[in-house]
Parts: C-alpha cells; sequence; structure tokens
C-alpha cells in the first residue's frame, strides 16, 4: 500500500513543534543517547498525523546493533542548493557530551521510522559495491548520486515508461528513441524462438510463438488460446508466465536505463545514479492474493538487473526464476508493486486545482478497461485517495476489434476501431457494449453503498451544492446537481464508442432512480513537472499511469483499498416527485 507523504507531514509537525522559524529541521540527523529517550505516549503524536510503514525492516545493524551512519534519503535530494544539512555530531568521530533537550530526544526517533526503509536500499547496495542495478556506488568513486525513479505502467497490451529525478521533481517520459506517442510503447509481449530463445516483440525473429497478456497470465485471468510447450516448458504453466513476465521486466527496466543514459548525459555527468521503480498493478488484483505473485516477479526481475545476468532462454528463465525465488527474503528491492489508477489520478490529487469528493477513473487499455471509484481528501495539504471499488475486465480495444473479427486486434489503433464499430455487427457491439456498461455499473453503485452519502443532494464534490437548490415542485432536478465526475484515460480515451458506452451507462442502468448524479466526463490535464520528451500533450492520456508511478513509492497521498470498506448503511428513501417544505418554501415567500 502506498503511505503518505510522510515527508510533508513532517514538516508539518515541525512547525508545531518550533515554529515556523526554527533553525533546525526535525528531517535533520541529529545524535541522541537510546537510554535517555522515553517511549512516546499516545497522546503525543496521534497515528493519523505520523503514518509510519507497515512493514519496517529492522534500523540496527545485526554486528554492531548500532544506526548505520551513511541514511539513503532521496527526500534530501530535492533540497534546493540553498538549504544546509544540521548535523550536530562533533567532527572528530566522538559522541557529544551536551544533554539533549526534551525534543531533541525524540527527533531520532522520527527519522528513523520515516527513513528505514528506503535506508536499508542504499545500505544493502553499499555492501554489495553497487546502486542496485550494477552501478558503482558514490562511496567507491567519489563522485555525488543522482536518485532516480522510474515509473513502469506494465500494461496488458503495451507497457509504458517515466523517470523522475527526485532531486529536481521533475519527469520525462521515456520515448525510447520513437517520433510518436504509439511507437514510444513496448508490446507486453514476450517472443520465444524453436530454440527457446527469449526476445521482446520488437526483436523477434519471424516463426517465434509469441506470450502475450502477460499481467492478465500472471493475475490468474489468462487471454487468449492456449500456449504450445517449448524447450520442454509448457509456456501456458504458472511458473513459466511467472519467469517470462519477471524477464520481461528486467528488459524494460535495462533497457530504460540505457536510454537515460544515451539522452540524460547531462544530468548523469560526475554523478552515479541510484536507481529505483514503481510498477502499476490494477485496484481489484492489487487488493488481492495476486499481489503476493506480483510482488515475487518484481523481486526476481530486480535481482536479475542487479546482477546483469539476464537468462537466455525460456528453460533458464524458469530454472532461474525458481533458484531465485528463495533468495527474496534477504534481498532489498527497491522495486515496488503500486495500485495503478492511484498513479493515474496522481496528476490531479496532486494539483492544487483538485476538489475534494467522490471521483470515478475509467482507464481504456488495449486489452482491458479498469476502473475505480475513489473520495479524494485534503485536509491542509495532507492528501487521502479511499478506493471504494475496483474493477478490471478484458474490454479493451484490442479486445473489441478481436470481437469484430479483426485479424490484428493488438494494432489497432482509434482510427480503425472507428471504421470496425461503422461496420461491425450490431448484434456483438451490443453485446460487449453491456459487458462494459455491467462493469460501470459495479464500479459506481459499489461505490455509492460504501460512501453512505446521497450523492444527489449532498454535496460530493463541493461545499456549495445544497438540498435547496436541486429541488423544486416537480422533484430532482438532475440539471442543477453537481455531476459525478468520470476521468478517461489510457488510449482508447478518445474514442466516441467508448464514451458512449460508458455516459449511457447512467439511463440504462437507471441511476438516477438509484441516487447517482448525472457523469460528466473529462480527462486528466498533463501536469506541469512533466517532459512530454517531444510528444504532443494531448498523449498525456496513454502515460499517465507510467508518470503517476515515477513519483518515489511513499510520496503519494496515502491510499485506503476496496476491502478496508464496508457497505454503509442504507439511506432512508424519499419521494424524487415530492419537495418537503424546506427544500421549496422559497416558491411560496
Amino acid at each position: 500500500m502506498m503511505l503518505g507523504n510522510w515527508r510533508q507531514r513532517l514538516l508539518t509537525l515541525r512547525d508545531r513543534l518550533f515554529g515556523e522559524h526554527s533553525a533546525t529541521d526535525p528531517l535533520d540527523e541529529i545524535e541522541v543517547p537510546t537510554d535517555e529517550v522515553a517511549p512516546l505516549g499516545p497522546t503525543e503524536f496521534p497515528a493519523e498525523r505520523l503514518p509510519l510503514p507497515t512493514e519496517v525492516p529492522p534500523t540496527v545493524s545485526q554486528t554492531s546493533g548500532q544506526l548505520p551512519d551513511q541514511l539513503y534519503d532521496p527526500a534530501s535530494k530535492k533540497s534546493k542548493a540553498t538549504r544546509k544539512t544540521v548535523d550536530s555530531r562533533p567532527k572528530n568521530g566522538q559522541r557529544s557530551t551536551q544533554k539533549p533537550t526534551p525534543v531533541a530526544k525524540v527527533k531520532r526517533l522520527v527519522v528513523g521510522a520515516g527513513r528505514a526503509a528506503k535506508r536499508l536500499v542504499a545500505e544493502h547496495n553499499e555492501k554489495r559495491s553497487g546502486d542496485g542495478l550494477g552501478q558503482p556506488s558514490a562511496r567507491s568513486t567519489g563522485r555525488d548520486q543522482v536518485f532516480l525513479n522510474l515509473g513502469i505502467d506494465f500494461g496488458t497490451s503495451f507497457t509504458k515508461v517515466c523517470f523522475r529525478d527526485v532531486g529536481t521533481e521533475d519527469s520525462f517520459l521515456v520515448t525510447f528513441d520513437a517520433a510518436s506517442a504509439h511507437d514510444a510503447l513496448l508490446p507486453s509481449i514476450v517472443a520465444v524462438d524453436k530454440k527457446g530463445t527469449l526476445y521482446t516483440a520488437d526483436q523477434a525473429p519471424r516463426g517465434a510463438v509469441l506470450v502475450p497478456y502477460l499481467k492478465m497470465r500472471l493475475a490468474g485471468s489468462p487471454i487468449g488460446e492456449d500456449l504450445p510447450v517449448v524447450d520442454g516448458v509448457d509456456l501456458g504453466s504458472r511458473e513459466a508466465t511467472c519467469a517470462l513476465a519477471s524477464w520481461f521486466l528486467a528488459k524494460v527496466l535495462s533497457r530504460s536505463q540505457e536510454w537515460i543514459r544515451k539522452h540524460e548525459r547531462d544530468r548523469l555527468r560526475n554523478r552515479v545514479p541510484v536507481w529505483s521503480a514503481n510498477i502499476g498493478v490494477p485496484v481489484e488484483h492489487y487488493d488481492s492474493v495476486a499481489i503476493d505473485t506480483f510482488r515475487r516477479v518484481l523481486g526476481i526481475s530486480w535481482i536479475w538487473v542487479a546482477n546483469a545476468k539476464l537468462p537466455k532462454t525460456v528453460g533458464e528463465a524458469v530454472s532461474a526464476y525458481r533458484r531465485d525465488v528463495d533468495r527474496l527474503k534477504g534481498e532489498v528491492s527497491d522495486f515496488h508493486a503500486v495500485p495503478e489508477i492511484a498513479a493515474a489520478v496522481q496528476s490531479f490529487v496532486m494539483s492544487r486545482e483538485a476538489v475534494a469528493g467522490i471521483y470515478v477513473y475509467f482507464d481504456i487499455g488495449g486489452g482491458t478497461v479498469d476502473g475505480v471509484a475513489f473520495k479524494f481528501l485534503n485536509h491542509h495539504g495532507e492528501r487521502r485517495v479511499y478506493f471504494y471499488s475496483g474493477k478490471v475486465s478484458p474490454l479493451g480495444i484490442s479486445a473489441l476489434a478481436s470481437a469484430l473479427g479483426s485479424g490484428s486486434p493488438r494494432d489497432i489503433d482509434d482510427k480503425k476501431l472507428k471504421r470496425l464499430v461503422s461496420n461491425g455487427n450490431v448484434e456483438v457491439l451490443a453485446d460487449f457494449e453491456h459487458r462494459v456498461r455491467q462493469l460501470v455499473g459495479k464500479v459506481v453503485m459499489t461505490a455509492k453503498q460504501k460512501d453512505g452519502r446521497n450523492w444527489q443532494e449532498d454535496a460530493i464534490q463541493d461545499h456549495h451544492t445544497t438540498r435547496k437548490n436541486i429541488r423544486s415542485l416537480g422533484g430532482l432536478d438532475r440539471t442543477r446537481m453537481t455531476p459525478l465526475v468520470v476521468f478517461l484515460g489510457g488510449g482508447g480515451a478518445p474514442s466516441a464508442w467508448y464514451q458512449t458506452a460508458i455516459s449511457s451507462t447512467y439511463d440504462k442502468f437507471g441511476h438516477f432512480g438509484a441516487g447517482v448524479p448525472p457523469y460528466q466526463l473529462l480527462e486528466v490535464a498533463a501536469p506541469k513537472d512533466l517532459d512530454m520528451t517531444g510528444l504532443a500533450s494531448s498523449d498525456f492520456r496513454r502515460f499517465a499511469i507510467s508518470y503517476g508511478l515515477s513519483i518515489p513509492f511513499g510520496e503519494g497521498p496515502e491510499v485506503r483499498l476496496p476491502s478496508q470498506f464496508a457497505d454503509a448503511e442504507p439511506l432512508p428513501v424519499r419521494p424524487n416527485r415530492v419537495a418537503d417544505y424546506l427544500d421549496s418554501k422559497d416558491a411560496y415567500d
């Protein structure tokens, strides 16, 4: 699960403790004797003000029992050139005899809890004389470090990549030298030739077996026909799927690094890159037992890239996967799984214009449509995203093209889809449209049941809408309701067919009578801190998830998942056609 923006919260805590103009910073390290620190009482620092990692590795060395001297903190790299780090330790290495103040006593505890997970990554990499992905360490070269976080949108049909310079807080598309947005997408396919040799789709020889839809296979929902046995390995088996997915993600990591080294030479000049990465997983799968499979696959791919030893054949990949699974407990991987649409809405929820409320998001991809409904909260800069519902189904543009008889469904785009729909079978289109509506209805109504409010009469997007404004003598007036904002993303977002299928759910499934306000379909705008690397800003819809994933793990809003919310008590039913006196008294005045 993603953590809240712990650094911002600690800064808020600093201001409360020391005042806004304090010369010291609670995030700066201060040596404090541990035997003089009293345990914190439950009322001193409320949990909701200071969220900590749910799984924090031990923070002391197993050999010395002391806190490590070198702390890995990407957030510290964000500081401007004018900010100086405060370090109260004497230069001769001896412990200070100055007695710490009561406030200073708690600083080390706060710092240690917030930095623990990221610090141990660097500590582990220093022991291996590298940065975790085969690069020399800053200690061994004497050079500064630059922290780069890769955001990998592992799509059902295509994979997209962004990277973020954590120091400058700017993100950039990784285009792989493509001139168009479509060419910047890597097909999420592994090719296997007759000898079992592995290739990416763009390097595959003729006659190779293609293994598509790796992500859905990992989730236990395979799409497509059965796969053959190659080099003694059943390509459709569970173990082969995991091994092939690890190999593919390892190739994406290594190719992304190569591209960045080639095109970002000025950024890397005289600096050692420290890599980290996030990958998107559908909310439905993230909030299920399938997440364990995804995490194992990510960990194995990280190990293979760190050791610069990618298997060459499917047989080697399966053997290496089987062997390295046992190493995961002892390895520290900075490759994290993140709910996909939590990343997709990142540019919206982190903008100053974002208004707290209930929202819906549908990512229309090549193979699937992934939908969520969420509640966005912003309490004095502390942002939270509560996912009430999530659903993913194989209803993407490639799936629709395949249902309409297209011979090359993976090469479909919006223009080709429009022609197919115009000449398509009416019954097939009607059945597919009904399935899209079922997904939309499931996402919207599940969220409404969990939220518990009357979305038509309560203010679900802002505080201006009141019951008085939406009722008249004839009943509820839908034209005066605050609409339910439905964001569309992914390659299929501009498709008029999908837009109609989604918006028509409102009337076809009777959502007005179920207490849902009318839909308003919108696209999320490209954020100001993203460089499209030569591509048009309108192409952001394809890269919204990878952009959100480029934000370092733990620095986005706090996230809660659908399983954490039970259905609310049903509201009392009020007749829509009858206005009470309080709602209509102005009409008689």
